[in-house]
């Protein structure tokens, strides 16, 4: 397995790998440079520097190509700028969907029609009201652009209606009972009608901070909104650094550059837990990231599903967790949204069983495999060198093929052809990742495993509107998914990032971090 810190260069300094990893590096091709920016063993730390309280300077993942536009956002940077500069209509906060701009979302009694209304007396930044005519047009700006068509198409656009200042109604295709489950990991925050004509270059929104610059290479700066109607900020501005590498993202929040890295490493999590003045927020299996193997069901050998049960068991998960997360690291059971609200807890934990998994493979003549992999997140190559392990004890011969992350997503037919493809998602309930995710009508099911009986039960499920029948159906799919799918689902690794012990108050939605109630302790 290779090694997650690599040895520091004298020539680069870390500042000066903050502003290239920040600007045209990536480019060019990653790996050379930043080998450069780590530190050997995390040995060479530094104590934070003092700074002013009132402002909040944060690294994370960056691209020369984001942009605000939120049809476009490549990274989670700009998502970030736009969930603390917008108000969303609901939010996820550790599982659970809360509303945020929206004061209340009812349906109908078939669950045909949803009627939304906001909160009274809320203004953008510049002293308009936001109005219930602006959150439609955001919704359906999103919801027609590529990246979130899917989510939104069983919306009738040309039906949904304004009411009043403050109401509006949402109209479906067909009975849509999860609704606004399904949709929540899609963008619902609310910008002014025409936003979109001047690309977001100008972003108005009436969140807790305004937006006072933005650009791909430096990053953003956000200024607090005294007026907010949940309450001013403590933090009068926030600098978001664009950093791509986690070891830099690190290495800024060591050496006095950044007071908070978003999503560093176990290894440096685990560094940093020793180290006098700082701490790592730890984001738990609420805030996490699900780590999969996705074996093409629509090929040999994987269209037979005594193999595909075969590398279930072969995985060693515990181990894996130990290994690649360490202490942040939860057993995964091959259903996503484990920990969340509507997760079929009573499932048989996967065990494993490594000879009787090497005795179905010898059986069905499975004596070669290969894994697609890239490291769109830290771990997922690691994973896939240890599967490769245990494969190839048990006779198996495996050839790994490394993607770039930067552009394994441009061309889909690279997943698609993949036997075996080791990847990652953010830990979602069930509902809001099994449409998207699973099943024979899904846009990104990369096992391509179809099951009528398993399609049937997500369609029943969606059109039922009583609670309880609803939780039973999805109960059923995911004992079907977890007996017949093409998914495994090994392990789940929280969302670790560095601070400072100083800092207090930040919350996270979708692994990314609102800054609303953070503040600095004395």
């Amino acid at each position: 397995m290779r090694d997650m810190l690599k040895a520091a260069s004298p020539s680069i300094s870390r500042r000066d790998c903050i502003k290239l990893v920040g600007g045209t590096a990536l480019a060019v091709g990653m790996g050379g440079l930043l080998g450069g920016c780590s530190s050997e063993n995390g040995t060479d730390q530094e104590e934070p520097t003092t700074q002013d309280s009132t402002t909040l300077r944060v690294a994370m993942m960056g691209s020369t190509t984001d942009t605000l536009d939120p049809a476009t956002f490549s990274t989670l940077l700009p998502l970030a700028i736009a969930l603390n500069v917008y108000d969303s209509l609901i939010l996820l906060r550790n599982g659970i969907v809360e509303n945020q701009l929206a004061e209340r979302i009812v349906p109908n009694e078939d669950a045909t029609a949803w009627t939304v209304t906001l909160r009274e007396g809320v203004y953008y930044h510049n002293g308009d009201p936001v109005t219930a005519e602006d959150a439609l047009y955001s919704l359906q700006y999103a919801g027609t652009s590529p990246m979130y068509a899917s989510f939104y198409s069983n919306v009738d656009w040309a039906g949904s209606t304004v009411e009043d200042e403050r109401t509006f109604v949402l109209r479906l295709l067909s009975p849509q009972a999860t609704f606004w489950d399904e949709v929540v990991s899609a963008v619902t925050f609310v910008f002014p009608k025409g936003s979109a004509g001047d690309d977001f270059s100008q972003d108005i929104g009436s969140g807790p901070f305004k937006l006072s610059s933005f650009s791909p290479d430096t990053g953003a700066v956000l200024l607090k909104n005294e007026e907010y109607w949940g309450g001013a900020p403590a933090i009068d501005t926030v600098e978001i650094i664009p950093i791509t590498d986690p070891e830099t993202r690190y290495a800024a929040l060591t050496t006095g550059e950044v007071d908070y890295a978003h999503q560093i490493s176990t290894t440096n999590a685990a560094t940093l837990e020793g180290q006098t003045g700082f701490a790592v927020f730890n984001g738990g299996i609420e805030n996490s990231s699900s780590f999969r193997f996705c074996l093409n069901a629509s090929m040999a050998p994987f269209d037979d599903p005594d193999v595909r049960r075969a590398f279930k068991m072969v995985v060693d998960r515990q181990t894996m967790c130990d290994t690649i997360f360490r202490s942040a690291g939860v057993v995964g059971n091959d259903v996503l949204g484990q920990g969340m609200p509507g997760y079929n807890d009573s499932l048989e934990q996967r065990g494993y069983d490594f000879d009787e998994a090497k005795r179905i493979l010898s059986e069905k003549g499975v004596a070669e495999i290969s894994i697609t992999t890239a490291e769109t997140t830290t771990g997922v190559n690691d994973s896939a060198e240890m599967l490769a392990q245990k494969l190839e004890e048990a006779g198996v011969s495996v050839t790994i093929i490394e993607e770039d992350p930067t552009t394994l997503f441009s061309d889909m037919n690279t997943i698609y052809g993949a036997q075996v493809f080791a990847t990652y998602l953010i830990n979602r309930p069930y509902i809001a990742s099994a449409v998207m995710y699973t099943g024979g009508s899904s846009p990104y099911n990369f096992s391509q495993w179809k099951d009528e009986e398993y399609d049937a039960l997500l369609s029943q499920a969606t059109s039922t509107v009583d609670e309880a029948e609803r939780a039973d159906i999805l109960n059923q799919a995911q004992a079907r998914l977890w007996a017949e799918g093409g998914d495994i689902v090994w392990g789940y690794c929280a969302d670790l990032s560095g601070q400072v012990d100083t800092l207090d108050g930040i919350e996270i939605t979708l692994s990314v971090p609102l800054f609303a109630h953070a503040a600095f302790s004395e």
